[in-house]
């Protein structure tokens, strides 16, 4: 009898109903395309008869389920042991799907143990591991956050349920493409990026090895949108100067000490308020950010040692914080700027970037703004210290007599830029700097320069 023909229902026992019933059962597996075609229809005449809506045939040894409907489709299905402890999912439907195709994904599903996890899974797992990662202190709080807001993005792109290891190409180009559609140059860019490495860190756990979003070529996204590009604004001497003399008005120590710090060094805004107490020399000579080591991520962003002067104004900045710092019981002990509305906690890095962009003069930010930029899309406030570094320092190098190609070289020092060209193993044998402190001396020279420069022009602003 046919499978889950209810006890008791009366059959029409017709020719065409026991011709068919004797075609179904005559077919056993393994299983070819002409007993699947004459099984579905033999199904659909059984089917009529007996008001049911499915039969099904079993490929035991080949962990196969296939489905005969009264609609006349055929689904084949992996159906694996319990003790197995595999899930079983929907392979396709034939003839699009093939017996022998379907066999080889069921006997990869349970060689494997492929799960059939839902995307939404999957990046829960995904972020998961760069929670790790943050403790573990391979990856900064920033990033994680960075990160995460892509992540959801990926998670709107795709319908609930949806299981990671089914996802198509196609269906990967299908997202892409809306992507390229709907959000900015930059944010597709990022979200393209982010959706590699998802699928990179998940297809070896959740697809066998099986990576999709590897078949799509790298420029896919730059082959469809403009590339997005830093911003080409920037900033000159008498607005610093006057950023300088407005942050005095500031009703904080800490903010006005941030501000001019970051105007003196040109750090990134980040490496200003991570600023710590322990980096700084206890005669005031010298701050060394430190380098990353296994299991501890370095303070700048190329995870290397990045050794500073102290300048005359810096050391003020830095005896004020320390002075205020004593004073108050309750202050924090290890940074050195602190927020002013609670000093237990150091620097907010976002009030900081508030306070440049609040106490700029009028037309600081200057030059032409490009649709599709990076960073400064909405103003240069956020890097304009960092970018009037690189520019004055090599015009005061150069008029200290210093070559073109010799400023050049100062001003990444200055910036801690990282020299693609260099020998790769040149920081393993090069130990020239620590003989002959050259590197150090050349910065203490141009930032002795860059910040005299803006002084004497806080002078004349004042005047």
């Amino acid at each position: 009898m046919p499978r889950g023909v209810p006890q008791g229902q009366k059959i029409d026992k017709s020719s065409d109903y026991q011709s068919a019933l004797a075609q179904w059962e005559q077919f056993k597996p393994p299983y070819g395309s002409s007993h699947i075609k004459n099984c579905g229809t033999a199904a659909k005449i059984i089917l009529d008869h007996t008001g049911q809506r499915r039969l099904e045939k079993y490929e035991t040894s080949t962990f196969l389920r296939i489905v005969f409907s009264s609609t006349g489709m055929i689904t084949i299905y992996s159906r694996f042991p319990k003790k197995m402890g595999l899930k079983n999912r929907k392979l396709g439907t034939w003839p699009e799907l093939s017996l022998q195709l379907a066999r080889e994904k069921a006997a990869a599903l349970a060689a494997g143990g492929l799960r059939s996890d839902a995307i939404e899974q999957v990046l829960a797992a995904y972020q998961e591991d760069l929670q790790q990662r943050v403790q573990r202190n391979r990856l900064s709080p920033n990033s994680y956050y960075t990160y995460s807001v892509r992540i959801k993005h990926i998670h709107k792109a795709f319908v609930e349920r949806e299981v990671f290891a089914d996802v198509t190409y196609q269906r990967l180009i299908e997202v892409i493409d809306h992507w390229i559609q709907t959000e900015s140059n930059n944010q597709a860019y990022e979200l393209f990026g982010e959706l590699r490495r998802v699928w990179e860190w998940a297809s070896p756990i959740y697809a066998n090895g099986h990576n999709v979003a590897a078949a799509i070529p790298a420029g896919y996204v730059s082959q469809r949108v403009e590339r997005p590009l830093p911003t080409r604004l920037y900033t000159d001497i008498e607005s610093i100067a006057q950023l300088w003399i407005n942050v005095a008005g500031c009703t904080s120590v800490h903010q006005k000490n941030a501000v001019r710090y970051m105007i003196i060094y040109g750090l990134r805004p980040i490496n200003v308020v991570d600023l710590k107490w322990e980096w700084v020399a206890d005669d005031l000579s010298e701050i060394v950010y430190p380098a990353g080591i296994p299991g501890l991520r370095g303070a700048m962003k190329t995870n290397k040692e990045f050794r500073i002067p102290v300048t005359d104004a810096a050391r003020e900045i830095l005896l004020e914080q320390k002075q205020w710092a004593q004073s108050v019981p309750n202050a924090n002990r290890d940074y050195v700027f602190l927020q002013p509305r609670d000093p237990s906690r150091p620097f907010s890095k976002r009030s900081l970037d508030k306070i440049i962009k609040a106490r700029s003069p009028e037309g600081a930010v200057k030059g032409i703004k490009h649709d599709g930029t990076i960073k400064g899309s909405a103003g240069a406030f956020n890097t304009m210290c960092r970018k009037f570094l690189k520019s004055n320092v090599m015009a005061q190098m150069r008029r200290q007599g210093y070559s073109r190609a010799d400023t050049r070289e100062i001003s990444k020092l200055c910036m801690h830029h990282s020299d693609k060209e260099r020998d790769p193993m040149a920081e393993h044998y090069d130990f020239l700097d620590e003989i002959t402190h050259e590197e150090m001396e050349l910065k203490r020279i141009a930032f002795n320069a860059h910040e005299q420069s803006i002084l004497s022009q806080v002078a004349i602003s004042r005047d």
